[in-house]
């Protein structure tokens, strides 16, 4: 039979005939993928045409392979001069009276490339190894054939193929295929590279040819597409990461030229979303075609998209396992309770915190963590909580997930991933344990608060003076397994997401779509949330000094002066109530989970100078307060009871539960409002440790105890000789940059997050933003930005408060506001609930409200509806 020495790509049906690339091209155009078109001059006439002229491959091959690596450099030299002096004219003039059969114009520039044996398979790519040829002209493809006949014979090729194991020479057929004049071409890969996560399409993309993306050259635009396998869920493009282009790889009649790129097209996405789309498609397709995960090369012309390669992913094995980085994280939580940059300290102590009283109780009830998986990360100093990992944990236990989100706060995720609910017997099991766990924290707790605020006091700052470093260290040592048998956070929590969850699915239809409102209504005026008590207490600081002259006359003073207020209140009933209001809530703070941060009682002039702008603005008095929370409360609850109707089991279902999540949120904020007693103490030992360091002149301020970790802590005062003095300096230098960027509350795809500041941007004029309601009320007012406890001090009766994030820290400021519109916050925030307790109109999870309102600026917000209206008239701006 007459040997084959060219064939159709559509006829390359034998892996050893046509090597692995036209093979694959072979398969593509058989699954009608658009393949330019082509043929392939087949091994049969690499073998003939060598063995013809004397040289044996084979027995060649075997001799150099056993040849030291600087005997095999002169030795393939030899052979690539060999190869290159073979007479193929016969073979030239068949293949170009082929290739003009195929019908393309004249001035067709081709492109030229290897195919050998062991190339493009399903156990070794040699993806790079042989030479590629581009833009060439018919009559400089007899030239670019022995070229690529030559190129296994390299160093670099034997080498390789030496390591992936025995077996016979390669022998290499070529593929010829019209040249793609290509607007955007690059590689995509059905499987994510770096993840393992079959979901997720990466894919590089340059304008022009992708020969410099191919060569390593340039950097190319990244992105991933997330195509879920259920197909149920919508595609979209996690991520984009645009590179800064300067030229392109481009086609002419004279053969390829670099382009220069101009002005905005440097930044420009190679590909448009369509064309993203599409692409990624076209990778599954060929994924399911081919079986396996494959990488494909392509390239869009000024007409459609064009596959030029696909070969199988033999180095990845495909992982059905979430990583930290197809995970979606969120500030909420965290941002409410700490300074927006946490010091270090802290930040060393989170996720230890995290993993032990939150995730040990979920590993506990039989949830399945993937190993790798974290419930933190940090970016530029700002801890962020791994949302879909609480989803996870959510769905394992059978409770609706799509509820995190509004009792956490932050946006509901945007991928959210599959997950199996834990078996019959292992969730009975859970179910037990948690309400054994609730039952525990029902019990306990006074006992445990109790405990908490005793501590506080063993303590006190005049109980650890004389202690040493070591001394001291040794106290903070025994606070972590004081609280083990303490902590009933993750109890606590469970009690109210167990009644939320029962609401969730009773109320909508029990009540109809605004049985949310009516449920925040009946949640006013409990009276048992200790953190609103304060405010309580605030105002009856407030009717205090209104009816006691010495005290109404030097807070009402033109010429008041905070710092001295212990010498002008001296003997007065007001100075009394207000230390014993310190001695209660002195120990709270702003970003009060975070050690760090200055206690009221360190600073009680900020509280001071809100009592002044109380008396001053006269305010209502604290009965007043009491009976609109009450009137509010008896309102909805009427209501409530009115729409279930005759139906006394559902009442009866309601009060039992609306009782029982009463007492959890009582207990929830009494916690909160504890361990801050335990923090307090942490606190008092950390600052007296950090004087102790610098009277040794270990340390240069008392503070910078908070700028190392736990460790570190104990390197330092057990004799390392680290100059730690430099370390904190440069870290307060980190923490000043940091201090600077601006980052987002919501992380949807973790590796292309920009951390440069993002543009701030205002807006004035009608408009109306929307958020989620966390406490019903209609009021219009100005806006007064508090972004801490600095601007305390401006605020006036009646402002809209605007903040980050509903911080329980800012509840003093509650009895002067007219409402509040915070950035982030969920139905569950502490402070969401201290703000509903109080009655005060609250909206939240409103998008950038910190720099899209500004001081004074009018707005009027419905905080039943959630949207906030900015007026037009500028009168009541700041100066």
């Amino acid at each position: 039979m007459a040997p084959t020495f060219i064939l159709p790509l559509s006829q390359c049906t034998d892996l050893s005939l046509v090597g692995g690339k036209a093979l694959g091209l072979h398969r593509l155009i058989e699954a009608e993928f658009p393949v330019p078109q082509g043929l392939c001059i087949t091994t049969e006439a690499y073998t003939q045409h060598l063995h013809g002229s004397g040289f044996r491959d084979q027995e060649e091959w075997n001799r150099i392979s056993g040849l030291s690596e600087s005997d095999q450099v002169s030795a393939l030299a030899d052979c690539r001069v060999r190869i290159n002096k073979l007479e193929i004219s016969r073979l030239t003039t068949d293949c170009l009276i082929a290739l003009q059969a195929l019908g393309q114009p004249p001035e067709t520039r081709w492109a030229v490339r290897s195919s050998a044996t062991d190339e493009d398979t399903a156990h070794a790519t040699s993806a790079g190894l042989c030479r590629t040829h581009l833009c060439l002209a018919l009559t400089e493809v007899e030239s670019a054939i022995k070229d690529l006949w030559a190129s296994p014979w390299e160093v670099r090729v034997v080498s390789y193929l030496t390591r992936q194991g025995p077996g016979g020479t390669p022998r290499m057929a070529v593929v010829i295929q019209p040249l793609i004049d290509a607007q955007a071409a690059g590689v995509a890969y059905s499987i994510h590279p770096v993840t393992r996560q079959r979901s997720q399409v990466m894919i590089n993309a340059v304008p022009g040819l992708a020969a410099p993306l191919v060569d390593g050259t340039v950097t190319p635009d990244q992105y991933v597409v997330e195509i879920p396998a259920d197909g149920g869920k919508p595609v979209r493009i996690r991520t984009r990461l645009l590179a800064q282009k300067a030229t392109c790889l481009l086609v002419s009649d004279a053969g390829l030229h670099r382009a220069s790129i101009e002005g905005d097209a440097q930044s420009r996405s190679s590909l448009t979303d369509r064309q993203l789309l599409s692409l990624a498609h076209t990778a599954k397709d060929i994924e399911r075609a081919f079986e396996q995960p494959v990488d494909i090369e392509w390239a869009f012309d000024a007409n459609q998209l064009w596959i030029l390669q696909a070969r199988p992913i033999t180095t990845i094995q495909p992982s059905a396992d979430l990583t930290n980085d197809d995970c979606e994280w969120s500030r909420t939580n965290f941002k409410e309770t700490l300074p927006e940059l946490p010091s270090l300290l802290s930040l060393s102590f989170l996720e230890h915190f995290m993993d032990r009283y939150i995730l040990a109780h979920y590993r506990r009830l039989g949830c399945r963590i993937p190993d790798g998986l974290t419930s933190v990360r940090i970016l530029q100093g700002r801890p962020y909580l791994n949302v879909t990992l609480f989803h996870v944990l959510v769905a394992q236990l059978g409770g609706d997930p799509s509820f995190n989100a509004e009792q956490m706060g932050g946006e509901p995720l945007q991928a959210p991933p599959q997950v199996q609910r834990l078996g019959g017997l292992t969730s009975l099991r859970a179910a037990w344990l948690m309400l054994k766990e609730m039952r525990r924290v029902e019990r306990m707790g006074p006992r445990v608060f109790a405990d908490m605020k005793e501590l506080a006091v063993t303590y006190r700052r005049e109980s650890v003076l004389n202690l040493s470093p070591k001394e001291l260290l040794s106290e903070l040592d025994k606070l972590g397994p004081w609280l083990e048998s303490r902590e009933i956070t993750f109890g606590i929590a469970g009690g109210v997401g167990q009644c939320l969850q029962i609401f969730s699915k009773l109320l909508p239809g029990w009540l109809g779509p605004d049985w949310r409102v009516l449920l925040n209504a009946a949640l006013q005026g409990q009276g048992t949330v200790i953190s609103a008590q304060q405010i309580l207490r605030l105002a009856e600081l407030t009717d205090i000094a209104k009816g006691e002259a010495p005290a109404r006359t030097v807070l009402t003073s033109a010429s008041w002066n905070p710092t001295t207020f212990r010498t002008t209140l001296a003997g007065t009933e007001f100075l009394r109530i207000f230390d014993k209001y310190l001695e209660d809530y002195g120990h709270r703070a702003v970003g009060e989970s975070d050690v760090m941060s200055p206690r009221l009682a360190d600073n009680p002039t900020a509280i001071l100078s809100i009592l002044r702008a109380q008396v001053i603005s006269n305010t209502q008095p604290q009965d007043t307060v009491r009976l609109r929370q009450g009137n509010r409360q008896a309102s909805a609850l009427a209501e409530i009871k009115r729409r279930l109707g005759w139906r006394l089991d559902r009442w009866a279902i309601f009060l039992w539960c609306y009782r029982r999540l009463c007492r959890f949120f009582s207990l929830r904020e009494a916690n909160r409002h504890h361990l801050m007693y335990y923090s307090a103490a942490i606190r008092t030992l950390l600052i007296r440790l950090g004087e102790r360091l610098v009277e040794r002149g270990l340390l240069q301020q008392a503070d910078d105890i908070f700028f190392l970790t736990t460790a570190d802590q104990t390197d330092l005062v057990t004799g390392s000789t680290q100059d730690w003095t430099a370390v904190i300096a440069a870290r307060r230098t980190d923490r000043e940059r940091q201090a600077t960027i601006q980052v987002p509350d919501t992380i949807h795809d973790w590796p292309a997050v920009n951390q440069q500041a993002m543009p701030r941007e205002h807006f004035d004029g009608n408009c109306v933003l929307s958020g989620m309601p966390i406490s019903i009320g209609t009021v219009t007012g100005p806006v007064c930005l508090i972004r801490s406890a600095a601007d305390w001090s401006k605020v006036r009766s009646g402002e809209i408060l605007v903040v980050p994030v509903i911080d329980p820290g800012l509840a003093p400021l509650f009895g002067l506001a007219g409402g509040l519109i915070a950035e982030m916050g969920g139905t569950l925030s502490h402070g969401a609930i201290i703000a509903r307790e109080y009655g005060l109109p609250t909206i939240a999870n409103v998008e950038a409200a910190m720099t899209r309102l500004s001081d004074g600026l009018p707005v009027t917000i419905d905080a039943g509806s959630g949207t906030i209206r900015i007026e037009p008239s500028p009168s009541l701006k700041k100066g």
